[in-house]
């Protein structure tokens, strides 16, 4: 009985540290890549900063090409909360998912 109760102990608490992140999704126009951050203005005039891209999302679009500057696009991203080289608390944006809207 202590073993189970234990064993139940440990699983609740592993479940409860779990981190989920969850993604969110915006529609803006892309405005280009520059000093390694790619810029998107949404439908309110809003600049927003993405400094990472995944692998996935650089297979189907070289941002890097002119040719996507002025196109509208539906992006999912993460947000992550990171440390800088000063110790100052940064978010930083990585998009997860991206698509023409057409």
């Amino acid at each position: 009985m202590k073993t189970l109760f234990i064993s139940l102990f440990l699983i609740v608490n592993g479940l409860g540290g779990a981190i989920v992140q969850e993604s969110e999704k915006i529609t803006a126009t892309y405005e280009g890549f520059e000093d390694g951050t790619y810029y998107f203005t949404d439908n309110d005039g809003f600049s927003n900063e993405f400094q990472h891209v995944t692998e996935g999302v650089l297979e189907s679009y070289d941002l890097t090409d002119e040719m996507y500057k002025g196109k509208l696009f539906i992006v999912t991203y993460i947000s992550e909360v990171e440390t800088d080289d000063l110790d100052e608390e940064i978010t930083v944006n990585t998009i997860t998912g991206l698509k023409i809207k057409e």
